[in-house]
């Protein structure tokens, strides 16, 4: 009779994965240390596997594979194959989440196996690569060229908002020039300007992914920077996030930019609109938050004419990145859709009037 194959738990080497995420003991691939925003999410995760565990009422295991046989090379792949069909019914029906959070969830999971393959040394199989879920599906919500012109320029608009307001625009409208992410812009220090004769520049590593950037700022943004120049080393006022994404809801919807715009969010793979606490279909600016800033940003400069490249250089993307050519499909429906009024004006307009 075949000796049973060793076995380990997955609620013992959890801990383990996150304590070495925590203590630096493992790095990103990129030998960086594992931010504190992804350990929240590898707890958080670890929570719902607890909490999976006790309503199946089974601890999950793991079978050591080496010099396995065929049956209990089977009877593993079965066994995680109904792992992922129950832990995915549980993550979709009992716990409400949809594509977005599962697929993170699994994402998670994935990579604490691959922490058991490479940096434990275990024989686990390859039973974690089948984990997938639907690719999610999300409308992205910029503000188009024309709407972060008025923000920039339109005085009397400026006129009517609070001193707070005021300092929240101001921060919103830098936002959309530079590309950043908000915490690398709530950041921005003094040390990170960079004169170069008559140009001022903004030199920066981003925060997630330690790419260097050097972004040009335009007269408007020096303006901004100077109206906050004060002894502090940050360049603009500091907001939380959370009140920051409050208050830019109120001056989008102070601009009159509130009309209906329906959330749609996927789940398993079909689109689901979401409403609001009332129960109705969003409006525009309940979709605006410290991110779109950074989406409206990158938008702008596609649509402008700015080359990929040069954009991507300055948003600190990596080529071929799937987030970056999302920005890129926005940009090409914005530059149809200005095609199609160009061919309507051209056969509603009468120019032969005009050139009478």
């Amino acid at each position: 009779m075949q000796k049973e194959s060793p076995q380990i738990y997955v609620s013992e080497y959890f801990r383990q994965f996150i304590k070495a995420s925590v203590s630096g003991r493992r790095l990103t691939p990129s030998c960086k240390r594992i931010t504190a925003g992804t350990i929240a999410n590898y707890r958080y995760a670890q929570k719902l596997l607890l909490e999976f565990e006790t309503k199946s009422g089974n601890p999950l295991r793991i079978q050591l594979l080496h010099r396995a046989s065929m049956r209990t090379l089977q009877k593993e792949k079965n066994y995680w194959a109904r792992f992922y069909m129950q832990f995915s019914a549980f993550l979709y029906k009992e716990k409400g989440y949809f594509d977005n959070y599962v697929l993170s969830v699994f994402k998670i999971l994935k990579c604490f196996f691959n922490y058991l393959q490479n940096e434990k040394g275990f024989s686990v199989g390859n039973y974690h690569k089948s984990f997938r879920t639907p690719l999610q599906k999300t409308s992205t919500v910029v503000l188009q060229p024309e709407r972060l012109q008025y923000l920039i320029t339109d005085e009397a608009f400026e006129a009517t908002l609070s001193p707070y307001l005021k300092r929240v625009k101001d921060i919103f409208v830098f936002g959309c020039t530079v590309a950043l992410r908000v915490s690398d812009l709530m950041n921005l220090q003094k040390k990170n300007l960079v004169y170069s004769g008559s140009d001022t520049y903004l030199e920066l590593f981003t925060q997630k992914t330690g790419t260097q950037v050097k972004i040009p700022l335009p007269g408007y943004a020096m303006q901004i920077i100077k109206r906050y120049k004060v002894k502090a080393k940050y360049i603009l006022p500091r907001l939380s996030v959370s009140n920051f994404n409050i208050q830019i809801k109120k001056l989008i919807e102070k601009a009159g930019w509130n009309h209906p715009l329906s959330k749609t969010i996927s789940k398993q793979g079909k689109l689901t609109e979401v409403k609001d606490h009332n129960g109705k279909t969003w409006c525009f600016h309940q979709h605006i938050t410290a991110h779109t800033m950074r989406r409206t940003a990158i938008t702008t400069l596609l649509i402008m004419g700015v080359p990929e490249m040069v954009v991507r250089k300055i948003s600190g993307h990596a080529p071929g990145s799937k987030e970056f050519y999302r920005y890129v499909s926005v940009a090409e429906d914005y530059m149809n859709q200005e095609v199609k009024n160009a061919h309507k004006k051209l056969v509603e307009t009468d120019y032969k009037l005009q050139l009478k």
